[in-house]
């Protein structure tokens, strides 16, 4: 689970339910998280509103915070817990940049 920015999650957690485990433990491929999931890659964040979506905006880890506040209820069946993945194909490089575009992205 990952950290969203303060404004972002304090509007977030009034709108949304705690996460519940029991509802995603037994999610073991991401093609089946059925929840925000965000890849964290060097240009950015592309978030999808689940991970199967095949659109994929890629923005800023400010931008982020913004995206899933728009995002509906109905969008979070196992309540505020995203999926995050960082990006596997890495240009030389590419890891500081991923590394500061994952620690930018803030925890519930």
């Amino acid at each position: 689970m990952q950290r969203v920015a303060d404004t972002g999650a304090s509007l977030l957690k009034n709108r949304i339910p705690p996460p519940d485990a029991n509802k995603y433990r037994s999610v073991r491929d991401a093609r089946d998280w059925q929840n925000p999931y965000l890849k964290v890659k060097a240009n950015g964040i592309d978030a999808r509103p689940i991970s199967a979506a095949a659109e994929a905006p890629t923005m800023s880890s400010v931008e982020v915070v913004a995206y899933l506040e728009k995002l509906p209820p109905m969008t979070w069946p196992y309540g505020l817990v995203v999926g995050v993945q960082e990006s596997g194909v890495r240009a030389p490089g590419d890891d500081v940049r991923i590394n500061r575009n994952r620690k930018n992205w803030y925890a519930f």
